[in-house]
C-alpha cells in the first residue's frame, strides 16, 4: 500500500515530467499543423506521436530505478503514468485552446481542404473507397466546432489512449530496478 508521502512524492514527480511530455505532444501538435501544408514535417509528427510513449516508459523507468530504488507495482507504475499522461493533456488542451481561439482563424481546416484535394490523395481515397461527399461532411461538422470542443476532445483523447499505453508500460516497467554498480 502506498503512503500519503509516496502518493505526493508520485504526483510531484509525474507532474514535471507531464510538464515536459505536454511539451513534446505541444510540438508534436505543432508539426501536424506543419504537415499539413508541407509534407516535410510528416515524418516530425510521426516521430513525435512514437516518442510520447516510449517517453512515458523511460520516466516510469527513471521513477523506479532512481526514486523508489525498489520493485514498482502495477498499479504505482500505470498511475504514474496516468498521472503524467493526464497533467499532459491539460497543457495540450490550454495550448490548442489558445491556438484556435486566437492564430488559426480557418487556417488548419482550409490546409486539410487542399490536403485531401491534392491528386495524392484523391487517389489514395479512391483506392481505399472514401466517398469525397462523406469526407466533405466530415470537415464541415469540423468547422462548426469551437476551440473549446478541440480542447475537450484532445483531452479525453489524450487521456483514453494515456489509459491503454500505461497499461502497457506498468505490464513492462514492474521488474526490479536496474542497479548501478560501483567501479570501486
Amino acid at each position: 500500500m502506498i503512503t500519503v508521502l509516496e502518493y505526493k512524492q508520485l504526483k510531484a514527480f509525474a507532474r514535471l515530467d507531464g510538464a515536459i511530455l505536454g511539451g513534446i505532444m505541444c510540438a508534436t501538435f505543432f508539426a501536424f499543423i506543419a504537415s499539413l501544408k508541407g509534407t516535410a514535417w510528416q515524418l516530425a509528427y510521426m516521430l513525435g506521436m512514437l516518442s510520447v510513449p516510449v517517453f512515458v516508459a523511460m520516466r516510469v523507468r527513471n521513477y523506479r530505478d532512481n526514486i523508489l530504488q525498489k520493485r514498482v507495482s502495477f498499479r504505482r507504475a500505470a498511475g504514474y503514468s496516468m498521472h503524467c499522461f493526464g497533467y499532459s493533456s491539460l497543457i495540450l488542451a490550454i495550448v490548442m485552446y489558445v491556438y484556435f481561439q486566437f492564430f488559426d482563424q480557418g487556417t488548419m481546416l482550409a490546409n486539410m481542404r487542399s490536403f485531401f484535394e491534392s491528386p495524392e490523395m484523391q487517389q489514395a481515397m479512391k483506392l481505399y473507397g472514401v466517398e469525397k461527399s462523406l469526407l466533405d461532411a466530415q470537415l464541415g461538422v469540423m468547422s462548426s466546432l469551437r476551440p473549446i470542443d478541440f480542447a475537450f476532445s484532445m483531452i479525453s483523447n489524450t487521456l483514453f489512449g494515456g489509459l491503454g499505453c500505461s497499461l502497457l508500460i506498468a505490464v513492462i516497467s514492474k521488474r526490479n530496478p536496474r542497479v548501478l554498480k560501483n567501479n570501486d
